[in-house]
């Protein structure tokens, strides 16, 4: 009587993909590491970028400081919204009886009206265009339309700019100068045609300067933002008025604290990042592969020395910690708001040097971000230079984890083959052993 013998998990049954997958991922462990470590440069590469862009904001915070016109603080305000003023660190203290007389004006005149803006006008002639000292002249054809004239009008790269103006009946020609003041008067001169451009009763405005008196000083601007009267102060005239506007120019002690309140912070954000990125004391390193990192440590000790240099040339006050910049225990930086009042108060002066310098020394706010700049400088800095290294670190583990893939990818289309055949030949032994003990 014939049997069966039977063998499970061979022959046609066999699951060679199973296997096959097994063997490759034993085989595997290398690759992971690698991507590992490839992810890790990466993201130390990410994290080189951020660096750079908290140095790039402490550049910026710093700037705000290196003019000393803008390290001593002053406010100045105004009784009416008939004019605004601002004050630079070059001012100085005082009050001002400001009457604004008449404002500035650009001019803006039109042609006459006519009925269509893209019909041809049926003129020939020339236009001639004055700006001030500059002038232009224009050819009008008999086929030009206003729309035509118009861009004309805005080739010639003169100060003037003419538009489309419709009543609903009729279209006009708008012809306006884009600068205020009497220098800056537009004159329209037709030869041969009739567009009414010329006309003294088509000029709705003509340029003229603002006027204005200040403690019964008559001034006059082609410009309603009048600069240079005040000492460090600029008006920005809005309204006309027969009435005085007071101007009062005071000290401001919370502008130069605001100020340093803005480096103190950029100076944190650096630091605080240097220290989650590398490491410090138990606080361990958000990222392995910046553990320690040398480049970041420098970038934290040239900031240190940077606040901690004197200032020989400032006087009473030269160090960061004669006016209220200290360190915490962690290397962050902190601002005494009453020691900085203490030294604005006893010489201000001083603390105007010791922050901004002067015309031959740096001060610390121009040393910080001279520092902060080439840290980041493109192509030497060595933020830059560490980016770079890690770049190309991150590129070689990425090649090694393709060479290394490719390596598992044809292992493994060898042993597919190999179990193939291996299952085909045991398929014909079974299917011949099946044949035999049929008998």
């Amino acid at each position: 009587m014939a049997g069966t013998i039977s063998f499970g998990g061979i022959g046609s049954g066999m699951d060679v993909e199973g296997i096959v997958k097994g063997l490759v991922q034993a085989s595997s462990g290398s690759i992971s590491g690698l991507k590992s470590r490839a992810a890790a440069t990466q993201a130390a590469v990410s994290t080189l970028g951020e660096v750079s862009g908290l140095l790039s904001k402490l550049a910026s915070a710093t700037g705000a400081l290196k003019d000393p016109r803008n390290v001593a603080g002053y406010s100045a305000t105004t009784s009416s919204d008939g004019l605004t003023a601002t004050a630079n660190g070059t001012a100085l203290p005082g009050s001002f009886d400001v009457v604004v007389e008449q404002l500035a004006r650009a001019h803006r005149s039109y042609s006459d009206g006519f009925a269509e803006k893209t019909e041809a006008l049926g003129q020939a002639g020339t236009l001639e265009i004055q700006v001030g000292e500059e002038s232009a002249a224009i050819e009008i054809e008999e086929t030009d339309s206003l729309e035509d004239i118009a861009r004309k009008i805005n080739g010639t790269g003169l100060r003037v700019s003419a538009t489309m103006f419709s009543t609903g009946s009729e279209y006009r020609l708008q012809v306006s100068g884009l600068d205020t003041g009497a220098e800056n008067a537009v004159t329209l001169t037709e030869t041969g045609t009739t567009l009414g451009l010329g006309k003294p009763e088509n000029v709705a405005q003509e340029a003229r300067d603002a006027r204005l008196s200040i403690d019964g000083h008559t001034i006059t601007s082609a410009s309603n933002t009048v600069q240079g009267t005040m000492q460090g102060v600029t008006l920005v005239l809005k309204k006309e008025s027969d009435e005085p506007v007071t101007v009062d120019v005071s000290a401001d002690p919370n502008a130069l604290k605001t100020k340093l309140q803005s480096v103190v912070d950029a100076y944190n954000g650096v630091v605080k990042k240097l220290h989650e990125s590398a490491g410090f004391g138990a606080q361990k390193a958000s990222n392995p592969v910046l553990s320690g990192d040398a480049t970041l440590r420098t970038i934290g000790n040239n900031l240190t020395n940077a606040l901690l240099s004197a200032v020989s040339n400032a006087g009473r006050f030269n160090s960061a910690g004669s006016i209220g910049l200290s360190f915490n225990n962690d290397g962050t930086l902190k601002l005494d708001e009453s020691k900085l009042k203490t030294a604005l108060e006893t010489d201000p002066a001083s603390v105007t040097r010791l922050i901004a310098g002067d015309d031959h020394d740096a001060g610390i706010m121009d040393s910080l971000q001279g520092l902060a700049n080439d840290l980041i400088r493109r192509g030497d800095g060595i933020v830059n230079l560490r980016k770079t290294a890690l770049e190309q670190r991150a590129k070689s583990l990425n090649d090694q984890v393709t060479r290394e893939q490719e390596r598992l990818d044809k292992y493994a289309d060898a042993l597919r083959k190999q179990f193939q055949s291996a299952d085909a030949a045991i398929s014909a032994n079974q299917s011949l052993l099946t044949f035999l003990m049929g008998f």
